[in-house]
């Protein structure tokens, strides 16, 4: 069943933490709330959750409306940063405690809890204290234990932000997985945009307690709507531009080719990996002629830092592959790239 968030606010006295909030959360996808802190994310996914009261609004399960609902009845699984075990009991009774409040047999609740425990690799440590694991492997668990009562829906809050980068691209890939396994419905606050862009299906971008723009990874790196999306989600260049006499895109002292009308826009996006450089013209529909001042080696890539003659005040960052000649400070070169690259951005 889909999740409908319906007109949702929420405030804090006199901040608005969520303003006329609207949203579906497809049924079976992993939805990734991403955006800065502050802006809403965790706030709105408590209020799914049914731990924080909204004003305004609905939030409906199918036909279900469980707006008044209390989060014990709303068999919503839960993950928090924080793990949340209990330092007390093994990894096994970990699983096996929201069973027990649901009244599962003990035979249930012990071949529940061996099913999760195997599902997250780590059957091998049933026995063990919550401190006698690593980070990694107890996130593991209060997954297990989330998932452990057949949850309707799961709600992740920064799981992942604890850890270290190794362990989170890691668990990063098994969530993905145990979700799809599982086809339940996922949601996951994050601030990270990779994690979003790995393991979404739907990714909703909010600002300031509004949504600013909802679509699947690709649909957002590729056509962001506005500049603020555009430079949340991946690296970006922003050009600033102005509409000549003929309508089409000045920047600096050199018109731009854009696909498509300029609507009133003051700022284009650029991705580095769409810009090729070369010492020749080579017949591209926009081709800027550039100096050099910084470059740095990242392995399978180089980054390259132009600044554009005509526009001296803006810099150009540049993705090259790494294995590719070096450009050193100084050298003039062309910065080329196509009309459809330029992306015209609120």
């Amino acid at each position: 069943m889909d999740l409908d968030v319906k007109s949702i606010t929420k405030r804090y006295g006199h901040v608005t933490a969520l303003s006329d909030l609207s949203l579906t959360i497809p049924a079976g996808s992993l939805t990734c709330f991403l955006g800065p802190s502050g802006c809403g994310k965790t706030t709105l996914l408590r209020v799914i959750a049914g731990l924080e009261t909204a004003e305004e609004g609905q939030i409906l399960l199918g036909e279900d409306d469980l707006s008044d609902t209390p989060p014990s009845e709303r068999n919503f699984g839960v993950v928090f940063q924080s793990y949340s075990l209990f330092p007390n009991l093994t990894a096994r009774r970990n699983v096996q405690y929201g069973l027990e409040c649901r009244g599962w047999s003990r035979g249930r609740r012990r071949a529940r809890a061996e099913e999760m425990l195997d599902l997250v690799y780590l059957r091998d440590q049933a026995d063990k204290l919550p401190e006698q694991m690593s980070g990694g492997q107890q996130q593991r668990i209060a997954i297990a234990r989330a998932l452990a009562p057949e949850p309707s829906l799961l709600l992740l809050d920064e799981p992942l932000s604890a850890l270290d980068a190794k362990v989170r691209a890691e668990l990063r890939s098994e969530i993905r997985s145990i979700q799809q396994k599982f086809g339940i419905t996922t949601i996951m606050v994050t601030h990270d945009q990779n994690e979003a862009l790995e393991m979404a299906d739907q990714i909703v971008v909010l600002r300031d307690g509004q949504i600013e723009q909802v679509g699947a990874p690709r649909d957002l790196y590729a056509h962001p709507q506005t500049r603020f999306v555009a430079d949340f989600i991946g690296a970006i260049n922003l050009l600033d531009i102005s509409a000549n006499a003929e309508g089409t895109a000045q920047f600096g002292t050199q018109e731009l080719r854009i696909e498509g009308p300029l609507n009133g826009a003051t700022t284009l996006g650029l991705r580095p990996e769409a810009i090729t450089l070369s010492d020749h013209p080579t017949g591209a529909e926009n081709s800027l002629a550039c100096t050099v001042t910084n470059t740095r080696f990242m392995g399978n890539l180089q980054h390259v830092e132009l600044r554009p003659n005509d526009a001296p005040d803006q810099l150009l960052q540049v993705e090259m592959n790494g294995l590719a000649q070096t450009p050193a400070p100084g050298d003039q070169l062309l910065a080329n790239f196509p009309a459809d690259a330029l992306l015209v951005l609120r």
